[in-house]
């Protein structure tokens, strides 16, 4: 079972992006009142009262069109309400999200995410081959990381013959590389989690520092994954953020004189690399995702295979 401290507003609100509202122009807006009063009472557990800004923050950050205007304008609305009540206007197709997105936070105590990682090494050639043999109907978006993803629809609309024969291409040649790691995990569900890392640890030294004092920098790759299981659970939202280091060069310069000698002063000095990418996974399904970081002249990749466990009474998942 997930520990009850379960942090809800921090999984949700690294779920932004740049997204923005969209007016819901033409809609014939409907209002709906929901109970949240179970989200707010797991949200505030380890603290002091519910925090519903808390919850309106998940909320506006999950569905972008939800986002008011001014206070004396038509459209979105939300009132807050006695008793863990909010009353919201939207489309009628929104209330649909909202719903969805309210049952999936009140079931997020009953769910953890099993997570295989497998970190792939490709030629540049054969990456740009892999890309080339996706189905198009399966792959990321533009300027996106997310590289491939069997999301939503997919068991729906399974590929047709020639979709099928590419994506077993595609998926060759992505067996054909070399696997750099594998790992695994069960985590909660809706909480950020690292689903894999690799840091190589480096030290160095100052002339005329304290040796006993240990410098060091860290070099590689860390993909944090926040898995988010829908009310149905058959899918989940997934989003995937690389926080890498790579080493570029060592920086010295004198910085002064010991005995007629001059000390140099050394510092390495750093890039950060990488992004996040947000989709729709299907239970069981995989995310392509490609780091920004890997050796010269290789592409790495994190091919991410999510699996659903709801917990039952004994503690054991079914």
């Amino acid at each position: 079972m997930i520990a009850k401290s379960l942090s809800l507003p921090l999984a949700f609100v690294l779920f932004t992006g740049t997204a923005t509202a969209k007016p819901l122009e033409d809609e014939k807006l409907v209002t709906k009142t929901y109970d949240v009063s179970r989200v707010l009472s797991e949200m505030s557990k380890g603290q002091k009262a519910p925090d519903t800004d808390a919850l309106l923050k998940v909320l506006f950050d999950a569905i972008p069109q939800l986002r008011p205007g001014e206070l004396d304008a038509d459209g979105p609305r939300i009132i807050e309400r006695e008793g863990g009540q909010l009353e919201i206007r939207v489309s009628a197709e929104l209330h649909t999200e909202v719903k969805d997105l309210i049952t999936a936070l009140e079931r997020l105590h009953d769910l953890t995410i099993e997570v295989k990682t497998e970190i792939i090494e490709l030629d540049v050639a054969a990456f740009e081959k892999y890309q080339k043999a996706l189905p198009k109907a399966n792959r990321g978006k533009a300027g996106s990381p997310v590289v491939f993803v069997t999301g939503e629809g997919f068991e729906e609309n399974r590929p047709d013959a020639a979709e099928q024969k590419a994506l077993e291409d595609a998926n060759k040649i992505l067996k054909s590389g070399r696997v750099v790691q594998t790992s695994s995990g069960r985590f909660a569900n809706g909480r950020e989690s690292t689903f894999a890392a690799r840091l190589t640890v480096s030290n160095y030294n100052n002339d005329g520092g304290n040796a006993e004092t240990a410098q060091f920098i860290k070099e590689g790759f860390k993909l944090i994954g926040l898995p988010v299981a829908s009310a149905d659970r058959r899918t989940m939202r997934l989003k995937l953020t690389e926080q890498s280091v790579a080493f570029v060069r060592t920086k010295r310069a004198a910085v002064g004189e010991l005995a007629g000698r001059p000390i140099v002063g050394q510092a390495p000095e750093t890039e950060d690399l990488g992004a996040t990418g947000s989709t729709f996974v299907t239970d069981e399904g995989a995310a392509v995702f490609r780091l920004a970081y890997a050796p010269k002249d290789k592409v790495w990749v994190a091919v991410v295979k999510p699996k659903i466990f709801v917990q039952a009474e004994d503690g054991d998942p079914k």
